[in-house]
């Protein structure tokens, strides 16, 4: 909610600007506020029996308003495309959604207007449905103008309607859509719903697609898709001015967040305590206005503790808690404040290594290279202790840190896959191509020849890397060519738990601000999506939470490490031309001749 807010008041300050052409137009704010004042009444009554007022609250005259209010500054089109709007239970979403709708059917000069309400299922599709109709029913204005049915409004004159819609049969298909409010995301089996809602819009300007939500459980869904992409974009790491994302959430402590945690965690005494009064704001933003909502929390929690089989369906719809989630490796925070504009290549003879993560034929191909930059002679070197397993006996090092890695990293994707994934990913790879931080080969598979030239001519050259690191998935062929043709050291490199060690390193030198890199996105996509795994021998490596969420780059950059801590600090003289694999027990020659030095 915080970076959400300070996202709005930068777009105040470069509002107009070439770099982002869009307006705050507050009076269509006022508009739609002043259309609930006067045109939509709650189910509830006062003393006399009269319907009360449908006030918006504060966070959806915000959220609602900042869908109307954010134009085109030169064709006063809408900037929003799609919103998630992640709430706990009595934030008053699902009828002020209904009202919402009312007013894109009535209070805009359009025609041919198409407005849905959506569901996992008819009953919940209905239900949103269903204050709306009520709304009108209560209103003599919009009585007169709209004919309501049980499962259709229609303003005739104008041709528009708004109903429920289910997603039996084909009825998703062929609808041009205006408004789509999508309800309860977090129930929702697939993504089919979302999707073809968006796909509606086609060319319909001021489209929007609304989905609301509690927290949920499942990681791979698609509600967990829409919370993910929403906090990248929050914090930086997607570049997406037409997605809106108010996402609710209570926040671990400084301690357990710097350690991946994206959530309170249980036992923790610093984090935010979900019983405690007064964290529940940041969940449920409609307390302010609506303080009648603190005794039903109170009972909902006594139920919780009381009855333990409620525990998890108490945390997640009233709190906001994602009973499973994606543990974050790197906080976004931290891996930005190791950016910097100043990265050596190989000036004064610095030791280099490089790294390659092959995808493959349809994916992300990564290549890290890394820069060993030496402290100054007086500086103080940090201590870090490294925990890691050998074959079952814990073994700790102590490591005397007095060197940084400028990292440098470079990406590829086949052109006909990046096109696609832009499509059905919402994953901008066609921004960054545009912005240089994405490498594309031609044609539908990745061209490793392709990779191979401008590795060997343009990428290699300023950095002169001692070694080569590689995963051998995919990559067996890649590297022969690289060792045998162009003349580099390989190295194959075990993945997984074998490379526990410099996971450890890596996250170490990355807190202690001792890996500098430029800034590339796709990189900070890569970190971003890492989810760190232990076993119970304490060694860790990392996965990706889904199969559409790549951590290439961050592989690359490991396997990379792995290399540049077995180089001497100062470039060494030894020919190049060697095959080597790394394994727990270091480097062995994967010719079969002498051990390497």
């Amino acid at each position: 909610m915080r970076l959400l807010c300070q996202r709005h008041l930068t777009d105040l300050d470069r509002q107009g600007t070439k770099a982002f052409p869009y307006r705050w137009n507050p009076a269509r704010v006022l508009e739609l506020v002043e259309f609930f004042d006067t045109f939509l009444t709650l189910d509830d009554t006062d003393a006399d029996g009269r319907p009360l007022p449908f006030t918006l609250v504060r966070w959806l005259q915000f959220s609602f308003g900042s869908l109307l209010g954010w134009v085109h500054q030169e064709t006063g089109h809408l900037r929003f495309v799609e919103a998630y709007l992640e709430s706990g239970k009595g934030t008053t979403k699902t009828p002020a959604a209904s009202g919402f709708g009312l007013y894109r059917l009535v209070g805009e000069d359009r025609t041919a207007v198409e407005i849905y309400s959506l569901g996992v299922n008819a009953d919940q599709a209905n239900y949103l449905y269903g204050f709306a109709k009520r709304m009108i029913e209560r209103s003599p204005d919009l009585r007169d103008l709209l004919e309501t049915g049980e499962y259709n409004t229609a303003w005739i004159e104008r041709n528009s309607f708004f109903r429920p819609l289910t997603s039996e049969g084909r009825s998703l298909d062929n609808k041009r859509v205006f408004l789509a409010l999508i309800d309860e995301l977090h129930e929702h089996p697939s993504p089919v719903i979302s999707e073809k809602m968006r796909l509606g819009i086609k060319s319909q300007v001021d489209a929007l697609v609304v989905q609301l939500t509690n927290a949920g459980f499942d990681k791979t869904s698609v509600c967990w898709a829409k919370h993910d992409y929403g906090v990248k974009v929050l914090e930086g790491t997607i570049v997406d001015e037409e997605y809106f994302p108010y996402i609710c959430q209570l926040d671990p402590c400084e301690s357990c967040r710097s350690k991946g945690a994206t959530q309170p965690q249980e036992g923790c005494k610093t984090c935010d305590d979900w019983t405690d009064e007064r964290v529940w704001p940041k969940v449920n933003p409609a307390l302010d206005d609506l303080p009648q909502l603190y005794p039903y929390l109170r009972g909902v929690v006594k139920q919780a503790i009381n009855q333990p089989s409620m525990l998890a369906r108490v945390q997640r719809l009233n709190f906001c808690i994602w009973t499973q989630g994606h543990s974050v490796w790197i906080p976004m925070d931290v891996w930005e404040s190791c950016k910097s504009d100043r990265l050596a290549t190989i000036a004064a003879g610095r030791a280099s290594a490089a790294a390659f993560d092959m995808s493959e034929k349809l994916d992300l191909t990564a290549c890290a290279i890394g820069v060993r930059v030496e402290d100054e002679a007086d500086a103080k070197a940090d201590v870090v202790e490294i925990v890691d397993n050998d074959n079952g006996t814990e073994v700790r090092k102590t490591l005397n840190i007095n060197f940084c890695v400028d990292l440098h990293t470079f990406f590829w994707l086949p052109r006909d896959t990046l096109n696609q994934r832009v499509k059905n990913e919402h994953i901008p790879f066609d921004v960054w191509e545009k912005m240089g931080a994405l490498r594309v080969t031609d044609g539908p598979v990745i061209d490793y020849d392709q990779i191979y030239d401008q590795f060997r001519l343009e990428i290699a050259p300023p950095f002169r890397p001692d070694r080569v690191g590689y995963d051998k998935h995919n990559a067996s062929q890649f590297a022969l060519q690289l060792r045998d043709k162009a003349r580099f050291t390989t190295a194959e490199v075990a993945q997984g738990r074998a490379l526990s060690e410099s996971f450890k390193l890596f996250d170490a030198l990355v807190r202690l601000r001792r890996i500098r890199h430029n800034g590339n996105p796709v990189m900070g996509w890569c970190v971003s999506n890492g989810e760190p795994k232990t076993d119970r021998y304490e060694n860790l490596w990392l996965e990706k939470p889904s199969k559409t969420k790549r951590i290439d780059g961050v592989i690359a950059a490991v396997i990379m490490l792995s290399q540049l801590v077995l180089l001497p600090a100062r470039r060494s003289t030894r020919p190049r031309g060697r095959g080597l694999m790394y394994t727990p027990q270091g480097f062995k020659d994967i010719d079969g001749g002498h051990p390497a030095p």
